[in-house]
């Protein structure tokens, strides 16, 4: 998908920049990545919500087409702000870092830590796109499910709140709160439907955690 090479792209042609900065074969910093089983609640409960709905054809029906109805009843003009909006959570984690702020890692590997997030987010969601080929809400395109756009916004939500959450949670709930309306405008703007948004949600969240679970055993 385009606006996922975009973002791979752009990590990946930092993360050199910032090796060359860090001369360090693992993580500098001495922050404890171990798995925290309870953070997978989150992730888990919204792509099995999600998967669900959008593969038990009752739930489908109702929930699904019935809001999709419901927001189409009276027609409306869209507003496809989401192609931009869907890279503020994870351009906010750079910008932040750039301004001053202190992050929960140094720049070689949050840089490192963002890309490996990106492939992780690209391979899991392209896996479900092209495996179960969902149809759209607007007939005859079959890579639906599940949400690209929302599982860009949530990956990159995801790692502010980690990068950022403790010190400042305001800046951890914007994140979320930005991600959240993403996924609002992707249904609005009838370009998926309720049960994609929510497992692209939950794929983002479960993307970046597996990352930073990986990360100590990983040599950048």
């Amino acid at each position: 998908m385009k606006h996922y090479s975009t973002i791979l792209i752009a990590l990946l042609v930092l993360c050199p920049a910032a090796l060359r900065a860090q001369h360090s074969d693992t993580l500098t910093c001495g922050f404890d990545h171990s798995i925290q089983w309870s953070q997978l609640a989150t992730p888990s409960l919204l792509m099995s919500t999600g998967t669900i709905i959008s593969f038990t054809p009752s739930l489908h029906n109702k929930i699904d087409l019935g809001v999709r109805d419901w927001v189409l009843r009276d027609g409306h003009n869209r507003f496809e702000i989401e192609n931009t909006l869907q890279y503020i959570p994870i351009s906010s984690v750079v910008l932040l870092k750039a301004c001053g702020l202190e992050s929960r890692h140094n720049w070689r590997d949050m840089v490192c830590l963002g890309a490996g997030s990106a492939l992780i987010t690209i391979l899991l969601s392209n896996l479900g796109k092209y495996t179960y080929r969902v149809e759209r809400p607007y007939s005859g395109v079959f890579n639906s499910f599940p949400s690209g756009h929302t599982t860009t916004a949530f990956f990159g939500a995801e790692m502010l709140r980690r990068e950022y959450g403790e010190e400042y949670p305001g800046i951890a709930v914007a994140g979320y709160a930005i991600a959240t309306g993403v996924g609002v405008m992707r249904v609005y703007n009838n370009r998926h439907w309720v049960s994609d948004v929510l497992a692209g949600a939950g794929l983002g969240i479960l993307s970046t955690s597996l990352m930073y679970w990986l990360a100590p055993y990983l040599r950048f």
